[in-house]
């Protein structure tokens, strides 16, 4: 059902990238991927969340940053975005895919998960704790 699975947030240098990390882990059957709506291309992911990642057994490396486009979204079987605004502004963009892009946070009153770029410490780990909680909800409810 949901193979194809799109992660995304703003650069994809910090929460999609997380995400996409996160689910890969959890659903080893599934394709999950990362972009961003104003991609920082070709960036790594951010030191601090590369520091997360690798801190609760993920890999935070071999990461490019990469702009969102037609294919990708048609590719994908659902699409997972870190706030309403995204998901508004994908919706818009792509109108046909309206039906399969969804806010991470949705299995918990459609939490936002806030852009920590440039923000501090605790930012990041508010955000890494966010992104862990929604990705083991929808693992949950997707499964393999």
């Amino acid at each position: 059902m949901f193979d194809n699975i799109l992660t995304v947030c703003v650069g994809n240098i910090c929460r999609s990238p997380v995400a996409e990390r996160m689910l890969a882990k959890q659903l080893p059957n599934k394709t999950v991927s990362s972009a961003g709506i104003g991609a920082l291309q070709e960036h790594g992911i951010e030191p601090h969340m590369v520091s997360l990642l690798e801190q609760h057994g993920y890999n935070g490396q071999n990461h490019s940053a990469r702009q969102i486009s037609h294919s990708m979204v048609n590719d994908a079987d659902l699409i997972l975005v870190m706030e309403k605004k995204h998901q508004q502004l994908l919706m818009q963009k792509y109108p046909a895919a309206s039906g399969k892009i969804m806010l991470l946070g949705k299995w918990h009153n459609d939490e936002e998960v806030a852009d920590p770029y440039k923000k501090s410490q605790e930012a990041f780990n508010h955000a890494f704790t966010l992104i862990d909680k929604h990705c083991q909800a929808w693992c949950s409810k997707i499964g393999n």
